[in-house]
């Protein structure tokens, strides 16, 4: 019986290194790649039966990986896990996206192992019917959602199916990795976020923030406002809705600029005047992106 063939992605020598001797230890055929580019490549010519991808590699982080490999029709039925560690902006946009499984905190070889044993497990009988495209391969668990497994064991190894809905509580999630998540998604659709203070709203275009209202105000302001009484209060909650084309044309236009170009913002204070952009807890300070 051949081995099942595993493309991992890792672009760390002595990560790759422990996790293919594990796997293949493991009876598993292993292809290695240490960037994006070189994965798309061994996609077509080796043709795994899973792949396993850190978060970040060079050239594109695991997010984009999957997108691409999910739009392949050659590619589109492989299962991928993806090693998120503690990137959750990653790890949210890949589940709420439909990655098969994800393995949040310490990233042991022991966890990857098991999760590989998961998705490629046989099917009960060959005499079963094999999934056709686009339908759910047997060896994905139904969903639930990722911010339950960052609620349970934050610092544990954590395997997460994709998510059901995008949205949830701000006491396990931070509204900037959230925000960073729907833009790295690329997503088109209304943010809103609900606090004792005020309700507020982050509209997003194919990922870009182009609109912000919170308290009466609008804008940049809006939106740092929003990410500042965020950490102020941490029992409020988020939802992410999909908006169509007709829909956003509809709305005003007030920013025009990437996530991270405003999250940056906050966090180095470049406008003292403006109450939205006192320093963001946890950020590093940095140089000004150009809008």
């Amino acid at each position: 019986m051949p081995k099942s063939k595993v493309l991992l992605v890792d672009s760390d020598q002595d990560s790759d290194a422990t996790l293919c001797t594990a796997l293949t230890e493991a009876g598993y055929e292993v292809v290695s790649a240490s960037s994006g580019s070189i994965a798309v490549g061994a996609l077509e010519w080796e043709r795994p039966d899973l792949i396993v991808s850190r978060a970040q590699v060079h050239d594109m982080d695991g997010y984009e990986l999957f997108c691409r490999v999910r739009k392949d029709p050659t590619t589109m039925d492989t299962p991928y896990l993806l090693l998120a560690g503690r990137d959750r902006p990653v790890a949210l946009a890949a589940g709420e996206a439909g990655v098969d499984a994800i393995v949040t905190g310490d990233i042991t070889a022991e966890v990857v192992v098991s999760r590989a044993r998961e998705l490629l497990k046989p099917e009960a009988s060959d005499a079963m019917p094999r999934p056709t495209p686009r339908e759910p391969s047997a060896a994905r668990k139904p969903a639930e959602p990722l911010w339950a497994a960052f609620e349970a064991a934050p610092e544990k190894p954590s395997a997460v199916p994709p998510s059901a809905a995008f949205q949830g509580s701000l006491d396990v999630m931070d509204l900037a990795e959230v925000t960073q998540a729907v833009g790295l998604g690329g997503k088109t659709g209304c943010l809103t976020v609900s606090l004792a203070e005020h309700d507020g709203a982050i509209l997003f275009e194919n990922g870009r923030v182009v609109h912000a209202r919170f308290g009466g105000r609008t804008g940049e302001r809006a939106f740092g406002d929003i990410i500042t009484a965020s950490q102020r209060e941490t029992h409020g909650h988020f939802r992410f809705d999909r908006m169509d084309r007709a829909a956003m044309a509809q709305e005003p236009r007030t920013i025009s600029r990437s996530v991270d170009q405003l999250l940056l913002t906050i966090a180095v204070g470049i406008d003292e005047a403006e109450p939205g952009a006192a320093p963001l807890e946890g950020a590093s300070p940095g140089r000004r992106a150009d809008g």
